[in-house]
């Protein structure tokens, strides 16, 4: 998950093959968490974290990605 210079929250999914700490490098924004996501009876799971960053996923994460690609609210505020 990043978050853009207003503030805003923007999830960035990629394949697993590529690292964490890359795609970070590659992109003007800043990380606020990192893991895996997997989907379960239709729903979203973000879980896991990040050795290349060292950083984690978040409880939230899953419910923006969701509404991320459901595209009820491309991109969120953090609270």
């Amino acid at each position: 998950m990043l978050r853009l210079n207003g503030g805003e929250l923007l999830p960035l999914l990629f394949p697993e093959f590529m690292q964490h700490s890359h795609m970070a490098q590659s992109v003007p924004a800043t990380v606020v968490s990192a893991g895996r996501i997997s989907l379960e009876n239709g729903r979203i799971s973000a879980y896991g974290a990040s050795s290349s960053l060292n950083v984690g996923s978040r409880d939230e994460d899953s419910g923006i990605i969701q509404a991320y690609l459901e595209g009820q609210n491309i991109i969120q505020q953090e609270l």
